[in-house]
């Protein structure tokens, strides 16, 4: 599957091989996770109400130092599973250009977008996969694969994926109509 970043999650992590004599450790035996966050005083938290992430080796065409860099930028991913309690993503290598992407990785969070209910009927398009949420109060986001015209509804109305509108990716609708 070839998936376009247009935008992380709130929340990094790594975690790193565990022999200290390993000179590898910190670059070929590395992951680097992302998922939905939220602030909570100076960290960053996951509140999953919906538990998942996205995961790069240390292996593959990710440089952690500079992760804005693979926005934009298509991969070839494994197929979403459920795994270890969640929702899991790998990207395995960046894909040679230039590659139609199968999906979008797109993030939605309350602040920007407005507030959604994850657990209502209709809230998404029905190809739209769910990744992970995170929500403390009134505070949400969530990480989602979607399709070009795929939709979420927020309390503002539905965003639809217009690919090249909106560095997001996400366009309001006017009127909601759909299409």
């Amino acid at each position: 599957m070839l998936v376009k970043i247009l935008k992380f999650g709130s929340n990094w992590w790594a975690r790193f091989g565990h022999d200290p004599r390993d000179r590898y450790r910190f670059t070929r035996h590395a992951a680097y996770f992302n998922s939905t966050g939220l602030c909570s005083g100076s960290k960053v938290r996951r509140h999953w109400i919906v538990p998942g992430l996205i995961r790069f080796n240390g292996v593959g065409d990710f440089n952690p130092q500079f992760p804005d860099r693979s926005v934009g930028v298509t991969f070839e991913c494994a197929d979403l599973v459920f795994a270890l309690g969640g929702n899991r993503l790998l990207f395995q290598r960046k894909a040679a250009a230039p590659a139609q992407p199968d999906c979008f990785l797109v993030v939605v969070s309350a602040d920007q977008f407005g507030p959604f209910d994850c657990l209502a009927r209709g809230w998404k398009a029905d190809s739209v996969q769910v990744i992970a949420v995170s929500q403390s109060g009134t505070r949400q986001e969530a990480m989602l694969l979607t399709k070009p015209l795929d939709w979420v509804r927020t309390a503002l109305g539905y965003w639809q994926l217009r690919t090249g509108s909106t560095p997001e990716g996400l366009e309001l609708v006017e009127d909601g109509v759909i299409g």
